[in-house]
């Protein structure tokens, strides 16, 4: 398994992009670390690293090894997690990358009914704008995706995509909050607080209100959906989210939503995919069977 430890320290010389930060977090010397880099170098027959002063930097030739050594690293985790299935998954690791829509509701409900089933079993998400999210599932970063208005390639398995309508965003206090559903015309008459375009509800939204530019009042355009509802406590702007990540009605709180007719705004594809060719480690498979049958089951009450 010696094997094993170099690839663990290339892919952390990678992700730290130096060798005295990776040394750092794999408890070696710096000089071991490099030493051990550049035997394999001379095995290989080729640099995989350019050194500067700054750090390192992968060759050419570098980033076909690393895909190589993650592609290794992750079969090793599967068969670990299979041989774990094998005592009735008392442990495992889940990865998941996810849009920010997904954070306050969704993905902390899935984990915790996951996890009262198989406590032993822990997860690492982490929070990305869609393109940044697809980039680590091919990066072996993570294990599963949910994303809204994903930016797909060949290399991505779609598992389910469902349809998610586009809600408003507004205060308690707000006039329209008075409405059971809204029509975008009525929310273009209070100042906007917009998503920027690295996320999926910007992207849709965006080439609406350019034809409706002499009617919009901008007032603010944002990454980030907690900054959005602070600024919606002014009781006049309005905000944009899709369903799934608007806050729940039945939870007390100074921010509601309420949907836009159909008419006026398209629905937004959110997905749950992973790597195609990838075979899934006990605990991820299993996790994404339930994403997935969740998923389903929210299209269907839709």
């Amino acid at each position: 398994m010696k094997h094993l430890r170099l690839f663990e320290y290339i892919d952390a010389v990678v992700r730290a992009g130096s060798i005295r930060r990776a040394s750092e977090t794999l408890f070696i010397t710096p000089s071991a670390l490099d030493r051990r880099i550049q035997q394999t170098e001379e095995e290989l027959g080729t640099q995989i690293f350019e050194r500067h002063a700054k750090g390192m930097r992968l060759t050419a030739a570098g980033e076909i090894f690393l895909d190589y050594v993650r592609r290794h690293m992750a079969d090793l985790d599967r068969v670990r997690s299979e041989i774990e299935g094998l005592k009735g998954l008392r442990n495992g690791h889940v990865s998941l990358v996810a849009s920010q829509a997904l954070a306050l509701k969704f993905l902390p409900e899935q984990i915790r009914r996951f996890r009262e089933r198989h406590p032993g079993v822990s997860f690492s998400v982490r929070i990305a704008d869609r393109g940044e999210a697809l980039k680590a599932l091919m990066a072996f970063e993570a294990e599963l995706a949910v994303v809204v208005f994903p930016k797909m390639n060949s290399d991505v398995l779609q598992l389910i995509m469902i349809a998610q309508p586009v809600v408003a965003l507004m205060s308690n206090l707000h006039p329209l909050a008075e409405q059971k559903t809204v029509r975008l015309s009525e929310c273009l008459n209070y100042p906007l607080v917009l998503p920027d375009a690295s996320l999926g509800v910007g992207e849709l939204l965006h080439p609406i209100l350019v034809r409706r530019t002499n009617k919009a009042q901008i007032s603010a355009e944002t990454n980030s959906f907690e900054l959005m509802r602070g600024l919606l406590q002014d009781n006049r702007s309005v905000g944009f989210q899709v369903a799934i990540g608007a806050p729940d009605s039945l939870q007390e709180g100074t921010i509601t939503s309420r949907p836009i007719d159909a008419r006026d705004v398209p629905t937004a594809p959110l997905i749950c995919a992973q790597l195609r060719g990838r075979t899934l480690p006990v605990a991820a498979a299993r996790f994404a069977d339930q994403l997935t049958q969740q998923l389903d089951d929210m299209e269907i009450s839709l």
